[in-house]
């Protein structure tokens, strides 16, 4: 019997509750820039900086709230998909990255947020596209080297993950180094 031959695929969906708090959120961000673009809140002429902030946050926010509602319509929908070749975030990327390319797996904190990052092996490139590598410099600028895996809206603390991907990864290397069976 082989070790890893018992680990299941795993699919990882979104939580409704941090999901619902992040929509909260958004919708009362958006709602306070229009307030101030469109003076419900006072009676006078915003400066033109904070004028230009609030059209931000009318953006910004406002399309978070759209994404954010757009995972509710489908809560049971996986996006993190864990097997015993390979991890998949079905937010960023299309293709499975394999095992035997992740160097580590850690967990890294930009401010407030927790990422689990896929550490790539020297000479290994996350397949992700023209999209993917722009946002593969935006992280390398903030310091994340690797792939990052955001588990905000997850259904699974970022503990968890990193506890399962290290199992994961600890028996993909175990299945390299085992010898083959002779006949």
């Amino acid at each position: 019997m082989q070790h890893n031959q018992y680990l299941p695929d795993i699919e990882i969906g979104i939580s409704v509750w941090r999901t619902l708090a992040l929509l909260a959120g958004s919708v009362a961000f958006a709602l306070l820039g229009a307030s101030v673009v469109f003076g419900w809140l006072s009676d006078g002429t915003p400066d033109t900086g904070f004028l230009v902030l609030s059209y931000l946050s009318i953006v910004l926010f406002g399309g978070g709230a759209c994404m954010f509602a757009w995972q509710l319509s489908s809560p049971k929908r996986a996006v993190i998909f864990i097997s015993r070749q390979g991890i998949r975030d079905a937010r960023s990327s299309r293709t499975l990255t394999p095992w035997q390319s992740v160097e580590a797996v850690s967990i890294q904190r930009v401010r407030s947020q927790k990422f689990v990052v896929l550490k790539l092996l020297p000479g290994q490139t996350p397949s992700t596209g023209a999209t993917g590598a722009l946002m593969d410099a935006a992280n390398k600028m903030i310091g994340v080297d690797g792939i990052p895996i955001g588990v905000t809206a997850l259904a699974v603390s970022a503990e968890g993950l990193l506890d399962t991907c290290n199992t994961y990864l600890a028996a993909a290397r175990a299945m390299k180094t085992r010898p083959l069976p002779s006949a």
